[in-house]
């Protein structure tokens, strides 16, 4: 008879596996996907007639639909409800971007926003199964990887196939109907990941301290990533002011998208040895200063290597905070609605970096940007420290199962 080792009953959560990682990362991949062919979305929305004030405004009621679904079934994603949610999703998203193709624009626009809908079951499932699965930096981080390796090959083809509502709107049929196929092997919810009792068990932490924390996560990780997203979105409008053309964009996004491998990288690598608090905290600086340096940048090649940079630090950064949240509760009580609430705040990006721009130009629009990354360390230290005791809590109560609270 196989003895369990006190590593394996010291967490409950589940080992990675070919499997579940596959199922995990390709639909998170899918969940993001939207987000991350923003500005091809909007090129293809313009060559449909729409401007860009029309072309923010579907864009981000697609992407606000996917979020509102997202919070919405982020409890059924993280009970047992979990992986018929996420095929219900990608089926629904995988035939509405199909139709997206039509070149006709009520259809398109259509198709999109109901695509974004079914991508709303990715977000809360692949944000919950990343809490189920050991060592949440490094998982967030693989995720992360398998992320940006793709992205970085989706956005260094469609500028070479040409930038066209059926280029664009393909790909994301194409990665949604991917994701469908891998969501029956999407891990459970661990059956011992409570956050309450385990604190009270333990007494590590107040059960209060955690829930929290896992509020404020949900409102400074959106408001984070909405600062990070309108520069993304309103790249190809930076990119303009400074002669920085559409394919000279398209490789830049696409390198952009290939930075962020090298911060993936060291998370993977280290994992939850690096701890949060301070990764995160260098990060929102250096991101922060790059972003503000990107209003004053006059030369095309400067302002590539910008948005590049930028895009390496907010790759890091995300996965940090995707690991935070999933280290308060292994049931993805937090992550599952991380992406959502995310993309709540993301979905105005192009709203408000266009209306920032045309208001008081692109030096202002990046200043407040900036700003944002300087403004949520404080918060996103205090819940850091906070998910990190809630993880090693959880470990502790699974290797100690008959703990009782003081004074029984």
């Amino acid at each position: 008879m196989n003895i369990p080792t006190p590593a394996s009953t010291a967490d409950p959560r589940f080992p990675l596996t070919l499997r579940n990682g596959s199922a995990t990362f390709m639909i998170a991949l899918a969940s993001l996907m939207m987000a991350n062919l923003a500005p091809f979305i909007m090129t293809a929305l313009g060559a449909l007639g729409f401007d860009i004030i029309a072309s923010g405004n579907i864009l981000t009621w697609a992407l606000l639909a996917s979020a509102v679904v997202g919070l919405a079934s982020a409890r059924l994603a993280s009970g047992r409800a979990r992986r018929p949610l996420a095929m219900v999703g990608l089926a629904l998203a995988a035939v509405a971007f199909a139709a997206a193709v039509v070149p006709t624009p009520a259809v398109a626009v259509a198709g999109l926003i109901v695509g974004g809908t079914g991508l709303g079951a990715a977000i809360s499932t692949s944000g919950a199964a990343i809490a189920a699965l050991r060592n949440p930096n490094r998982v967030s981080a693989t995720s992360g990887l398998v992320n940006r390796v793709l992205i970085t090959i989706v956005l260094a083809v469609i500028p070479i196939i040409g930038i066209t509502q059926g280029s664009v709107f393909s790909a994301l049929a194409l990665i949604s109907l991917v994701g469908l196929a891998l969501a029956a092997w999407l891990p459970d919810s661990p059956e011992h990941a409570e956050p309450v009792d385990v604190t009270s068990s333990l007494q590590i932490a107040e059960p209060r301290r955690i829930t929290i924390a896992g509020i404020v996560v949900l409102l400074v990780f959106p408001l984070w990533g909405t600062s990070e997203d309108a520069i993304w979105t309103m790249a190809p409008v930076l990119g303009e002011a400074v002669g920085l053309g559409e394919q000279p964009l398209g490789f830049t996004l696409s390198l952009a998208a290939a930075g962020g491998i090298a911060g993936m990288l060291i998370v993977t690598v280290f994992g939850n040895r690096i701890g949060r608090a301070a990764p995160l905290t260098v990060a929102l600086v250096i991101g922060g200063a790059l972003k503000i340096w990107i209003g004053f940048a006059g030369d095309p090649v400067l302002l590539a290597v910008l948005i590049i940079g930028v895009s390496t630090v907010y790759a890091f950064a995300f996965a940090l905070y995707i690991a935070t949240a999933a280290g308060l509760d292994a049931r993805g009580r937090w992550s599952g609605p991380l992406l959502g609430a995310y993309l709540v705040g993301s979905s105005f990006a192009p709203l408000i970096g266009g209306a920032l721009i045309e208001w008081f130009g692109v030096p202002v629009f990046t200043l407040i940007t900036g700003i944002v990354s300087f403004a949520v360390i404080a918060p996103t230290v205090a819940i850091a420290r906070v998910s990190v005791g809630a993880e090693r809590a959880l470990a502790r109560a699974a290797a100690a199962p008959s703990a009782t609270p003081a004074g029984v």
